[in-house]
């Protein structure tokens, strides 16, 4: 007979590079995640796990991926079957026994096996992941994208997602082949269109997190709190570091990468806020010339890869320049 109660271990499978796929709980996020397995035993504490994404805590026994949930699930069936067989059959050779012979009714049981559970690996589906070791617990953790919390002690670090960020930037030409390489002409090409647009907004978020971060290790009670969104507009930004560390981002690039430079962050403003479409603003404020009001811009790789070098380049230059003045040691 089965047991009145019945448990089995199961292993969830991990990735290549050992890392385990897990999933935020919280319903409004659902980010999904990797912990280094021998992190995930040995550092995350199982009273409370951070998701990186949104920063919501919850026990450790919380973070199955749906994937994960299921095949727990078919795994468990595969335990389970056999032995419910088994009874079923034992089960019919009893009632069978029990039927009287001879009858003008014949009754018999009979027991059909049915086929297992088909099974898939869990492999990552993303072409691209940027890993992470918190500074201040050493987990080490991968997301798709900026993540902004440790899941072990949920620290916060920009400056880590910074040079994550742009790390990831330069893997673009990889990705590329990648994409080709798995759609059809039409389809890629447009996924690769919004993929490169995706990183120039990326690069700007990574770095005003970057630069707020930086700011806030240096201001004191005397100077003002940066307004919300300040470190995306290159000029205004700039203002703050001169009042602050008596430097503006133009003493800091060639005249030539500044002028870059802007042209990327209105570029990028472009496709956040009018769907890439030209107007006379962005004209006036980037000093763009190769674009007339009323067409699209058109992001190309070197165009992102280059963006990302400058940003790189001016945000190396402003952590040097702060390293003086710094307030309460260094980032």
């Amino acid at each position: 007979m089965l047991p009145d109660e019945f448990s089995t271990e199961v292993s969830i499978p991990l990735d290549d590079d050992g890392y385990l796929d897990r999933e935020c709980p919280n319903e409004e996020c659902r980010a999904e995640f990797k912990v280094l397995a021998t992190d995930w035993t040995e550092i995350v504490r199982d009273e409370e796990v951070f998701c990186p994404i949104c920063g919501n805590s919850s026990p450790s026994d919380s973070w199955l991926t749906t994937d994960q949930a299921d095949y727990c699930q078919n795994k468990l069936l595969e335990v389970v079957q056999p032995a419910l067989h088994n009874e079923l059959n034992r089960i019919a050779r009893d009632f069978n026994r029990r039927q009287p012979r001879g009858g003008l009714v014949q009754m018999s049981m009979e027991v059909a096996s049915s086929k297992g559970p088909v099974f898939t690996s869990l492999e990552a589906q993303e072409l691209m992941r940027q890993r992470y070791c918190c500074e201040k617990c050493g987990c080490r953790y991968a997301t798709i994208g900026a993540a902004f919390f440790c899941p072990s002690c949920g620290h916060n670090s920009p400056i880590t997602a910074f040079s994550e960020t742009i790390d990831i930037v330069r893997k673009l030409p990889q990705v590329r082949d990648a994409i080709y390489a798995s759609l059809d002409r039409d389809t890629a090409a447009t996924s690769w269109r919004v993929t490169l647009e995706q990183h120039m907004s990326k690069i700007v978020g990574a770095f005003q997190s970057y630069a707020e971060a930086l700011f806030d290790s240096i201001r004191d009670d005397a100077t003002p709190v940066p307004q919300r969104n300040v470190f995306q507009n290159l000029d205004r930004s700039s203002d703050f570091w001169e009042k602050k560390i008596g430097l503006r981002y133009e003493t800091m690039l060639t005249s030539r990468d500044w002028r870059d430079l802007k042209i990327c962050f209105q570029q990028r403003h472009l496709l956040a806020h009018r769907e890439g479409i030209v107007d006379d603003e962005y004209l006036q404020k980037s000093g763009d010339t190769q674009y007339q009001v009323g067409q699209r811009i058109v992001v190309t790789q070197d165009t992102v890869l280059r963006f990302a070098n400058l940003v790189d380049s001016l945000a190396a230059k402003l952590r040097e320049a702060c390293q003086g003045v710094e307030r309460g040691g260094g980032l």
